[in-house]
């Protein structure tokens, strides 16, 4: 077995042990490959604080571009969905910036939760790239039409300050 084969098999043990020393291997043996099998061990460790702080650790220190795919993999798997949050906090965390991939976090804004339209909204503020101008009108509508359909809707302060931002991306 290769070492990554087996640094995957260990960060996926049901042996806190083992998880723990895969962990510690994972900076030098890290790679973009290794997201979503690290949510998935922190999915699987929610009472483990030691694997909890050593996964975020390493993801938000994740610096490379390769990293933004496996990410939106992470954020449009439905087994994540108690993670979306976490997942897009990743991108500003780590300094990545989606820009091409901004329809895919409003569509988790617009059918998440307040956390996670905030964090989308931090994650779009935060990105310095022009995205494509008809990407953006797109999105401004799909907020627009979310908004008139769910008034009530308890994330609908950030979603407005969501459609505010992308409007000043778009006028730039």
């Amino acid at each position: 077995m290769k070492k990554f084969d087996v640094l995957i098999t260990d960060l996926l043990s049901t042996d806190a042990r083992n998880v723990m020393s895969a962990l510690k291997r994972i900076p030098q043996q890290g790679r973009a490959a290794v997201v979503i099998p690290l949510i998935k061990t922190r999915l699987a460790w929610p009472d483990r604080p030691e694997i909890q702080s050593a996964i975020e650790k390493i993801l938000k220190e994740l610096k490379t571009q390769k990293a933004i795919p496996e990410l939106i993999r992470a954020l449009e798997d439905p087994a994540f969905d108690s993670e979306r949050a976490f997942i897009v906090s990743l991108f500003w965390n780590a300094g990545m910036f989606p820009t091409d991939d901004f329809e895919i976090l409003v569509k988790h804004a617009l059918r998440g939760d307040y956390m996670v339209a905030f964090e989308v909204l931090t994650v779009i503020d935060s990105s310095e790239d022009q995205p494509d101008p008809e990407m953006l009108q797109q999105l401004i509508l799909d907020v627009d039409e979310y908004l008139d359909r769910n008034p009530d809707a308890p994330h609908a302060t950030v979603l407005n300050q969501l459609k505010e931002v992308l409007k000043e991306k778009y006028n730039v």
